[in-house]
């Protein structure tokens, strides 16, 4: 076999293992929901602490993504990989053995800092080592990979803990956690030019400034927006960001990479998913509290609706990184947002007698539109990225992502409370939903600002027609 081939074989090898074991993580990151109920009543709480155990997460999910970027750009993305596979453990164990709430929220915590080293994984290893159609692929390829994981998640630890208990649902989640580093541990080492020089400003203002952004939306939701609560969070997050930007602007070898992140590539494509994340998540919460506290069904309606979504985004992602080098970044992105909108229109026409099959429709084309133009996304995200500066930029963009997520989340909720002061549920759901096509009809408006070829997948407009690119191997004496 040519030393070629072998070089070849080795980036995919990697690859596939990292997928893999992103899978299984990302399927224990899934299971908590069914089990919160039970978490709250074994500690004689109210319902209202579960935004806690949210926010634990969520801090866990966002707040360390920029340093975990830096560990990958300075010691390599198998070191990350493996500290996500350690903290999937240790968070799941936390949690099955807490003997207090504040210990389960912390186990928690950890669980999510675990997501938060491997859901940008598979994006970095394919900008950093792959190109054109390979580079293409990767990217779907694992987009479909973590989301399929959501699927299943809820799914299974709903019948553990059915029947068994709440703490073996996370014994089971300790148990794929090592079957993540087991797989992990195959993933071939990659040596870096330079150790950075880690910037210790830079992390702690990201960190002020998370915090101050995801308890905004739990003060809210807490206390209510009259009350005020939350006005210190805004303040906070305000002051940590402008002192962030100065921070970064100083240093030599910052945290987060401003250069890039105003590159039309970074910013533009980042911009669109914000806005397309804040409705896909917002709807799903939304979808939970029409089906269940309006129509009156139960809870198990809403997991098969859950399921058309993480299913249609998981097949499209897979398909679209499959089609990615033969059509232009805009219709990529364009047909995903246009599919997205069809889920979304079909919701704002909803009655208290709405079938199933016709909710189920609407959340498939919501997933679909989603998964279609994640690919097209996350390939303009690394195009032009130093490779040097690959996992920082990944995690950046991934650490957005998923604050839209959450602010997303959190805007259905109170919007529905809002719309729904008038005593109208199903009016509310309408309204509530007519608002987030207002967020898909401003994604349109920087549609044009997306160039057509994506530097790394297509070499130019002639590209687009099918022209091949043949895959630039990692160096063999790069690999242990």
């Amino acid at each position: 076999m040519s030393e070629a081939a072998l070089k070849d074989q080795s980036i995919n090898r990697g690859f596939l293992f990292i997928s893999f074991g992103a899978f299984f993580i990302m399927l224990s990151l899934a299971t908590h929901l069914p089990a919160y109920p039970h978490m709250i009543a074994e500690f004689n709480l109210t319902p209202g602490y579960a935004v806690w155990m949210q926010l634990g997460l969520a801090i866990g999910l966002t707040g360390f993504q920029p340093l975990l970027g830096w560990i990958g750009d300075s010691f390599g993305l198998k070191i990350v990989i493996l500290i996500g596979g350690i903290f999937m453990v240790i968070g799941s164990l936390l949690v099955a053995f807490s003997f207090s709430f504040w210990v389960l929220v912390l186990g928690l915590f950890f669980k999510g800092i675990s997501g938060a080293a491997i859901a940008p994984s598979g994006i970095a290893y394919a900008g950093k080592f792959m190109v054109g159609t390979q580079r293409a692929k990767a990217i779907g390829t694992f987009a479909a990979f973590i989301t399929i994981g959501s699927v299943f998640g809820p799914i299974i630890s709903g019948m553990i803990v059915d029947n068994a208990n709440w703490q073996a649902s996370f014994m089971f989640t300790a148990v794929l956690g090592g079957v993540g580093i087991a797989l992990f541990a195959f993933v071939p080492h990659v040596k870096v030019p330079a150790r950075k020089k880690l910037d210790v400003l830079g992390l702690a203002f990201v960190i002020i400034l998370l915090l101050g952004l995801l308890t905004i939306p739990t003060f809210i939701n807490s206390f209510g927006i009259e009350s005020g609560m939350w006005i210190p969070s805004l303040l906070v997050f305000v002051s940590a960001l402008i002192i962030l930007i100065f921070v970064e602007k100083k240093q030599k070898a910052p945290l987060l990479d401003l250069k890039y992140a105003v590159n039309r590539n970074f910013w533009v494509p980042t911009t669109i998913a914000v806005f397309i994340f804040l409705g896909y998540t917002g709807i799903m919460y939304l979808l939970t509290f029409f089906v269940q506290n309006v129509q009156g069904k139960a809870a198990t309606t809403v997991g098969f609706l859950q399921m058309a979504v993480f299913l249609g985004t998981s097949v499209a992602a897979y398909f679209s990184g499959r089609i990615l080098k033969k059509l232009s970044a805009r219709t990529i992105i364009g047909s995903g947002i246009l599919v997205f909108a069809s889920g979304i229109i079909m919701l704002n026409f909803v009655t208290l007698t709405t079938s199933f099959i016709y909710l189920f429709i609407s959340m498939s084309l919501i997933g679909i539109g989603v998964g279609f133009q994640t690919p097209a996304v996350k390939g303009l995200i690394v195009s032009e990225a130093s490779i040097e500066r690959m996992n920082v930029v990944t995690f950046t963009n991934t650490v957005i992502e998923s604050l839209a997520q959450r602010m997303g989340a959190s805007f259905a909720l109170v919007a529905f409370s809002i719309f729904s002061a008038s005593g109208n549920n199903v009016g509310a759901v309408v309204s509530t939903s007519w608002v987030i096509l207002g967020f898909v009809v401003i994604a349109l408006l920087f549609l044009p600002l997306i160039p057509r070829t994506i530097p790394g997948i297509h070499t130019g407009e002639d590209d687009l027609l099918g022209t091949k690119i043949i895959p630039k191997p990692l160096k063999i004496e790069e690999i242990n």
